[in-house]
């Protein structure tokens, strides 16, 4: 019964920073909102996250983590481009369906100031991801010479144009659907390939 009560503080804890961090910012929450607000006590945070800090790499842990070794996976590229990206926007479409709050919140932190503590704490999870996309266009340029040199640069712009387009969705309250998806590629490829 006790491991049970541990683990539901633990996870309350992670939901409940996760909400004020996504309404208002890493940085305007403090231990003592997160803890009052889910009726627990300081000490109770400390035992599990040791930090603010801690509860931030916790979360992006447990939250991010998973995505991104599916990121790995689906950007070994298999020698067919626009399937690749395909995947790519699903995954990241599927991903800011079943995690819309993880999803924003996330976002927010890419744009944070650079010495912030969240973008700092944030940064490695941040270059693995960027590090995935780069890896597939990378690749890519085995049988797209013109991309040959700015693996960087599309990675970018493909993961800028994918939170665009999932801000979007959440702003008009309208669906991520497959035609949304065909149509992301078809525009992306039409920039890259030109």
């Amino acid at each position: 019964m006790k491991e049970t009560s541990a683990v539901t503080n633990r996870s309350v804890l992670l939901d409940c920073a996760l909400q004020l961090f996504a309404q208002r910012g890493y940085d305007a929450v403090g231990v003592r909102e997160i803890v009052e607000q889910v009726r627990l006590t300081k000490p109770t945070l400390y035992y599990y996250f040791s930090s603010k800090q801690g509860l931030l790499t916790a979360l992006l842990e447990e939250r991010f983590d998973p995505f991104l070794i599916q990121l790995t996976e689906i950007t070994q590229y298999q020698g067919d481009l626009p399937q690749s990206l395909r995947q790519v926007i699903l995954l990241y479409f599927n991903y800011a369906q079943q995690q819309p709050l993880f999803f924003q919140w996330l976002t927010s932190i890419e744009v944070a100031p650079l010495q912030s503590e969240a973008y700092q704490t944030a940064l490695p999870f941040l270059q693995r991801q960027r590090t995935s996309l780069e890896n597939l266009f990378l690749a890519a340029t085995s049988n797209h010479g013109n991309l040959k040199g700015r693996h960087h640069w599309h990675a970018l712009g493909l993961l800028s144009y994918i939170h665009a387009v999932v801000r979007r969705s959440v702003e008009t309250n309208s669906e991520l659907s497959e035609q949304i998806v065909g149509q992301v590629v078809q525009q992306f490829s039409y920039g890259i390939y030109s």
